[in-house]
């Protein structure tokens, strides 16, 4: 594997693309509930970043898989991979299983302690017990996108997304629009897009290059749980930290919930390149650190940088220039429109910060820190909210309450710098004929 610009696109290029693709499903979801109301599009936005809380445990798996399957590759042990990944699919299997059960039947009590207005509690408590049917498929498509990652064979990764993607828009279109089903019209669109994109993944499994045939009598239980389990934990608790944010906007009422769903979806969908850039990382770092290479972490990380870093400042660019542009693609209603757009200059200066944190995340958990992300996620989480929480009780407008992203991204990338580099300088007193 080569550390080259070239090589970095091969990898980042479908993973953005995949990335991009997955998330327009969000995009296509909040708009299709600002078609059906302000109601529902504050209520949808707060359920789906409960959704994403649960959901973003197929990530953390899909993160330990990605991560042993590059070392395995690195190390020259590729027969080991079929063992690998049907050891994880059977834990995503139980997992997901689990995981709908939960969601299914503590979606009420959970939106009823947690939201104030009761028109809001009662959308988002159908929306999530909808929902809750994703949670399956979406625990197996995290393994199988961690697998294609991890042996860099991400246009599998793309196709499957795209068809994600273009499944959800007609399927919404026709359930919405066509047969006027509201919000379950878009519960379904989205369970049975992401049924199909897993289903696709499962299939490429045929095409794909490496022997999955090959049987050993490796437990990989405790190994995906070392890498795994803390990138599990890591995700949650960045997504409870935006969690506990949303909170704070949703006792100021519909409107500002609202705008405050339409910033998130925008934010989320122009983070999407970074986290591709982040998953080369991880692959990359994963493979030349299976190989003893220093010289080649230090050339990959950097060349993802420059690339990623370059990409987020003309994103930003756009955010800012077109930010009434963007927000009027969600809604007609003006005062929603002036807020978001107001709040888009904040997350435009977040987009530029974000590179630095987002690779060193994956560059770390790469070279086998993974508890030591996980500590680091927990104390900058903290901070966010405890920042967030201090912005709510000084009673500053909704714009400034987006500057609690620049607390989370500042900080992270200072302490995971000093880790990584740490770590990297390990590996060359241990292997100094490899430079």
């Amino acid at each position: 594997m080569e550390t080259s610009y070239r090589q970095i696109r091969r990898i980042a290029l479908p993973i953005m693309g995949a990335s991009l693709a997955q998330n327009a499903v969000s995009l296509i979801d909040t708009a299709f509930l600002g078609l059906i109301g302000s109601t529902e599009l504050a209520a949808g936005g707060i359920s789906v970043l409960f959704f994403l809380t649960i959901g973003f445990i197929g990530l953390g798996l899909g993160t330990g898989v990605q991560v042993l399957s590059a070392q395995l590759l690195g190390e020259g042990t590729p027969e080991k991979l079929g063992s690998l990944l049907r050891q994880s699919l059977w834990v995503g299997s139980v997992i997901g299983i689990f995981l709908t059960l939960c969601l299914a039947y503590g979606a009420e009590p959970l939106v009823q302690a947690l939201l104030h207005e009761e028109s809001t509690q009662r959308t988002a408590a159908t929306f999530l017990e909808g929902r809750s049917l994703e949670l399956f498929p979406l625990m197996l498509f995290g393994i199988l996108r961690g697998y294609y990652s991890g042996t860099a064979q991400t246009p599998f990764i793309l196709q499957a997304n795209l068809l994600l993607a273009f499944t959800n828009l007609f399927l919404n279109t026709l359930f919405v629009l066509g047969l006027n089903w509201g919000i379950k019209g878009v519960i379904a669109g989205s369970v049975l897009a992401q049924y199909l994109a897993t289903g696709y993944l499962l299939g490429a499994l045929r095409f794909q290059r490496y022997d999955l045939i090959h049987k050993t009598t490796q437990n990989w239980l405790l190994s995906l749980a070392r890498y795994a389990g803390p990138a599990i934990l890591q995700n949650l608790v960045g997504m409870v930290g935006w969690v506990v944010f949303f909170l704070l906007i949703e006792r100021r009422g519909s409107l500002a919930l609202a705008s405050a769903n339409i910033v998130r979806s925008l934010y989320s969908f122009s983070m999407l390149p970074t986290w591709a850039f982040s998953t080369a990382v991880g692959t990359l770092i994963g493979y030349f650190w299976g190989a003893r290479n220093q010289r080649a972490l230090l050339k990959a990380f950097w060349r993802t940088f420059l690339l990623s870093q370059g990409l987020n400042c003309l994103i930003a660019l756009s955010l800012v220039a077109f930010a009434p542009l963007w927000v009027q693609l969600f809604t007609q209603d003006q005062l929603i429109r002036e807020q978001a757009s107001r709040d888009l200059f904040m997350i435009a200066i977040s987009i530029v910060l974000m590179p630095a944190s987002a690779l060193l995340i994956s560059a770390v958990v790469g070279v086998g820190r993974v508890l030591q992300a996980f500590l680091v996620e927990v104390g900058v989480v903290l901070l966010y909210v405890g920042y967030a929480i201090l912005l709510d009780k000084l009673e500053v407008s909704l714009t400034w309450m987006w500057s609690a992203e620049w607390v989370y991204w500042i900080p992270s990338a200072v302490i995971l710098a000093v880790l990584w580099l740490e770590r990297v300088r390990s590996l060359k007193a241990l292997t100094p004929a490899l430079l």
